[in-house]
């Protein structure tokens, strides 16, 4: 078998890892668009986990919504049956109106109390921290291994 003065050129090398025909100053870009390519990806990955734990807590803010939509009509029910017995005990002691005009205005007060608690838990944003914790710990993890 002959071996051509390519063959050889390719199969010499210099100390350094670097081939004499130049190959490695070919491997530069292509470790650059490598690390383009990963960091791209790494970027993606990211938005994907971001987007699926988004998505898994407004499921659960949506399931606790619905429990607390339930609890809420069964809540109604319970307050009108209090409200008329309350109504009829004060009937006893009051004219009807009044008796009625009371039990009013404590439902309102409850109403007020539950609409601010209700509006603050609303408020909370849901924010992706496993993303953000993930996100940190990726660029940390670059700026070290860019430091080497």
């Amino acid at each position: 078998m002959d071996v051509t003065p390519n063959d050889r050129a390719v199969s010499e090398t210099v100390p350094t890892g670097t081939t004499v025909n130049g190959t490695a100053r070919q491997r530069l870009p292509v470790l650059i668009r490598s690390i383009g390519s990963d960091v791209s990806l790494l970027l993606k990955q990211q938005a994907d986990l971001a987007r699926l734990e988004l998505k898994e807590k407004a499921a659960a803010k949506a399931a606790g919504g619905g429990l607390l939509l339930a609890a809420g009509i069964l809540a109604l029910f319970v307050l009108g049956f209090v409200g008329f017995a309350g109504a009829a005990a004060l009937d006893l002691v009051l004219p009807a109106w009044a008796a009625f005009l009371i039990v009013a205005a404590v439902y309102l007060l409850g109403a007020v109390i539950a609409g601010l608690i209700g509006r603050q838990a609303v408020a909370t944003p849901a924010t992706p921290e496993q993303t953000m914790q993930t996100v940190k710990e990726d660029v940390a993890w670059a700026k070290r291994r860019l430091r080497r």
